[in-house]
């Protein structure tokens, strides 16, 4: 069994840079194949009246173009081994990751994580309900659920990387079985043939963007943290394949299994759609150990990552520490089930700083620092990424305003493309224009001189 993480946001060492494209795939995939991506699934049926081949494209699209920006944020992970609130330093000044990007994805973390517990207990009470006739209250069950995963998490990437690998294979074989439920069924409801052409359901372009945004704006709130799930990861390929490869399949694979029930029985949570299919205590027994499993893979995830976000902000507690402050954070929001009530409304909130955020560090990586960083400068409060008292003006007005973009653009206009693009205009003009007004002996600090930093 692996020993608990020693690194906080410090390099890893090239030497332990192990975890190839399997292990990358693993972690990603089980942290995507989740009870919550399940009702984002069955919320583009539900809520965007699609038809659930329609959903399943408009949500694989919205992952696609999340990871078409993700797997560029995620080289410095692989290339430095470094942390991705580390790497916000770049972008956002020292002080600036530290005090702003930190705590934004420690709410992003948080909720997502206190939502899938919810969503857990919500389905667990539904199969407890159909087997043995007892409601359970929702609230202790989630805050269980979420203890369990929590635990989990605090012994950092090495234990996490094991266990997800060893859940992957059941995972799958959980989610077979609620496909086999879904087909094997003699409700008619869940005839393909009704699932697939209901009448309920039918494409509008206002749908079909609106949930493209959903889902790309729900993983875009990993921009801050996706270098800390590859470095441990030895090349730029290994991160690619694993990264999308997983992205994609699962995207698909949620999708149908939640979009699949929604179309059925207008439920978004499958988990309680399906625990009135069978009198079987043995597969309510099975659908059970679904939603822990599944459960736990994304939280462990997600209090990890968290942990690193609040060692950033606070070097001096450790990475377990940190980690056991993130952990009792989420397991608290557990206990609120307005989490998941009005999901749509707090995805749409996280987004309006995820697609803008992310325009900001693309535009500063790619076009500004030229994929370099300087990486000993990273760790100095009085160094290269300073800029102006340990912030960069220009990236947080462009934050700003890709902000304002996202948030008054409407559905129909794919707001997500707008909420990047505009952040990340913003950002190569603002620090240009800060570059020229400011002394040539700054132009450094603003990033501008590619040649002097690390390959």
């Amino acid at each position: 069994m692996p020993a608990v993480e020693e690194y906080g946001v410090e390099p890893i060492p090239e030497s332990l840079r192990t975890a190839g494209w399997r292990d990358l795939f693993a972690i990603n995939f089980t942290f995507f194949l989740n009870p919550v991506m399940y009702v984002l699934g069955a919320l583009a049926v539900v809520d965007g009246r699609l038809p659930l081949a329609w959903a399943v494209a408009a949500m694989v699209l919205g992952q696609a173009l999340a990871y078409a920006c993700l797997v560029f944020v995620a080289e410095p992970g692989v290339d430095h081994g470094l942390a991705g609130q580390v790497e916000m330093r770049a972008s956002l000044g020292y002080w600036g990751a530290r005090l702003l990007s930190s705590p934004y994805r420690v709410v992003a973390s948080t909720y997502w994580f206190g939502a899938q517990a919810l969503v857990g207990a919500y389905g667990l009470q539904a199969v407890i309900q159909a087997g043995w006739g007892r409601h359970v209250p929702l609230v202790p069950m989630a805050v269980a659920l979420a203890l369990a995963d929590a635990t989990l998490a605090v012994f950092g990437f090495d234990v996490m990387r094991y266990v997800l690998r060893v859940i992957l294979p059941v995972s799958l074989a959980l989610t077979a079985v609620l496909v086999a439920l879904y087909l094997s069924t003699d409700d008619p409801r869940f005839a393909p043939a009704h699932a697939f052409h209901s009448s309920a359901e039918h494409l509008t372009w206002v749908g079909f963007a609106t949930y493209v945004t959903v889902m790309c704006a729900s993983s875009l709130t990993l921009v801050t943290n996706v270098a800390d799930l590859c470095r441990y990861t030895p090349t730029r390929r290994d991160m690619r394949i694993g990264f999308v490869a997983s992205a994609l399949i699962s995207a698909v694979v949620t999708t149908f299994v939640g979009g699949y029930a929604a179309a059925a029985t207008g439920d978004t949570n499958p988990f309680v759609a399906v625990a009135d299919l069978t009198s079987s205590k043995l597969l309510l027994i099975v659908i059970a150990a679904a939603i822990v499993v599944q459960g736990a893979a994304a939280n462990i995830t997600n209090v990890y990552t968290s942990g690193l976000s609040v060692v950033n902000s606070v070097p001096g507690l450790g990475r377990l520490r940190a980690t056991l402050i993130a952990a009792a954070a989420a397991v608290g929001l557990s206990a609120f089930p307005d989490v998941i009530n009005r999901a749509q409304t707090w995805i749409t909130h996280l987004g309006n700083l995820a697609a803008p955020l992310t325009g900001v560090v693309l535009a500063d990586y790619l076009v500004v620092q030229r994929r370099r960083l300087n990486v000993p400068a990273l760790f100095d409060p009085n160094g290269r990424y300073r800029y102006s008292g340990g912030v960069n003006p220009a990236a947080l007005a462009a934050v700003a305003a890709g902000a304002a973009v996202y948030f008054t653009v409407p559905q129909a206009s794919l707001k997500v493309v707008w909420g990047i693009a505009a952040a990340a205009g913003a950002h190569v003009v603002l620090t240009r224009l800060w570059s020229a007004a400011a002394a040539p002996s700054t132009a450094p600090a603003l990033g501008l001189q590619g040649d002097g930093g690390i390959e």
